[in-house]
């Protein structure tokens, strides 16, 4: 999703926090996305030519490069704490964007039935839960859960639009829909029970993740589709703003269960780096 912001927008105060930037070695951009209890991180990388290579950068530095066979364009954006990484790559074969699961050095696809593209996002810490978003053969995002290999789909309430980003042990999920006015909000969906995600002031939200003790990330705007973006956390009802100092964007992809967060900022000539917050 996009989303965006204006600066003269006043945000909920930022608590202090250790802010580090986290770059691919010869990348154009980089985006860490996803991080494990053993403070391994998942990601992309671009190169000069805007191509994606996943990758895994453990707590140490070393770096791991991820690109699924037949692939021109591999992003990484989750890992469990059994280094199980998932994402999306468009197939050189047949142009599609399909889903990949990495596990043990091996990799596979997985799409919905009928699925036209597909996205993956999360994948749960014991491996059993796979979520993302696929378009189906009626052009629309419908959220989906791969559990046991049997995929189930969903559609938030009146949505045009409908991802799920994130999941954690007690089974809540989180996500993207849009109404039928292309706005973007965040939700939470823990068991049927559906609940709308709106920063306060914002016209546009995401919850990227959520950890074991339901905090959730994500990023809000106040410019419909338009950079920049800021991003925040959610405890208990209550956002933190979180703003990488001197980034012209902020944007929170995940989380671990010790709330330590990653995800990118752009820099003031324009430059994208990861980032790891850590409280």
């Amino acid at each position: 999703c996009c989303l965006g912001l204006s600066f003269a927008l006043t945000a909920p105060k930022a608590s202090a926090q250790t802010y580090t930037t986290i770059d691919v070695p010869g990348a154009t951009e980089t985006d860490a996305n996803s991080i494990n209890t053993a403070k391994t991180i998942a990601g992309f990388s671009l190169d000069a030519s805007g191509i994606a290579t996943g990758f895994t950068r453990t707590a140490s530095g070393t770096i791991q490069k991820l690109r699924v066979p037949g692939a021109s364009d591999t992003r990484a954006y989750g890992i469990n704490d059994k280094n199980q990484v998932v994402g999306w790559y468009i197939s050189s074969t047949d142009g599609l964007t399909h889903g990949f699961l990495f596990n043990q050095g091996k990799y596979n696809k997985i799409d919905p039935p009928g699925s036209q593209t597909t996205n993956v996002w999360t994948i749960s810490n014991d491996g059993t839960v796979i979520v993302g978003t696929y378009v189906g053969s009626d052009g629309i995002f419908h959220g989906f859960t791969r559990k046991g290999g049997t995929y189930t789909t969903y559609d938030a309430p009146s949505a045009t639009l409908t991802e799920f980003t994130g999941v954690n042990k007690a089974g809540i999920m989180v996500g993207i829909w849009e109404d039928a006015n292309l706005t973007e909000n965040g939700f939470t969906l823990q068991g049927t029970k559906f609940t709308s995600v709106t920063y306060p002031g914002s016209n546009i939200t995401a919850t990227d993740r959520i950890n074991d003790s339901n905090e959730i990330v994500g990023l809000w705007g106040t410019s419909g589709q338009s950079e920049p973006f800021m991003g925040y956390k959610r405890m208990a009802g209550k956002f933190t703003a979180i703003n990488f100092p001197g980034s012209t964007g902020t944007r929170c992809r995940g989380l671990d269960n010790a709330g330590d967060i990653v995800g990118r900022y752009t820099d003031a000539a324009g430059v994208v780096h990861g980032m790891l917050v850590t409280p």
